[in-house]
């Protein structure tokens, strides 16, 4: 049986960090959008369903392991200078998002700005989407509450280590 407890999720604890040792850059995203701070999305599922004609099936894992890290900032944010000057230099960086609240981390070191987002003015504020490519993207995708001692059992036997702060 699942179990629940209150779970605290906190946008302020959510970060998008992005550093380029090319550079010596390190920026920490800021002036998000109301609506959205960050999604994430993996570009192919990792496994395909193959059907043969007779009826058997096969999943075929899939190796590709990227992603888009897609950052809603106002048009207002400095953050867009910061993205815009590093789709300008071209150059690849690091790319962290993560919510200090929880157990979800998102991870690449072969980030870079594929376009810039198409702008917009009005008589209020607008947003600068900006879709980051994050090839070799790896992820840990977890929930903000404190773990019942069912559910850290559950995922001691599948092999996940869970902080102890969360126990």
């Amino acid at each position: 049986m699942a179990t629940t407890r209150l779970s605290t999720y906190a946008p302020q604890q959510v970060t998008v960090v992005i550093t380029q040792d090319t550079t010596g850059l390190s920026h920490i995203l800021g002036g998000y959008s109301e609506d959205g701070i960050v999604s994430v999305d993996r570009n192919v599922e990792a496994y395909t369903l193959y059907t043969g004609a007779d009826d058997s099936n096969t999943r075929v894992k899939n190796s590709n392991s990227s992603g888009t890290i897609t950052i809603n900032l106002q048009q207002s944010s400095a953050s867009n200078d910061i993205l815009h000057g590093l789709f300008l230099e071209g150059g690849i960086f690091t790319i962290t998002v993560k919510d200090a609240s929880g157990r979800s981390n998102y991870f690449s070191d072969e980030a870079y700005v594929g376009d810039v987002p198409g702008g917009a003015f009005s008589n209020s504020l607008n947003t600068r989407d900006w879709v980051i490519h994050a090839p070799k993207m790896s992820e840990i995708i977890g929930g903000n509450s404190r773990l019942s001692p069912e559910d850290a059992a559950a995922l001691e036997q599948l092999g996940v280590n869970i902080e102890d702060r969360w126990l």
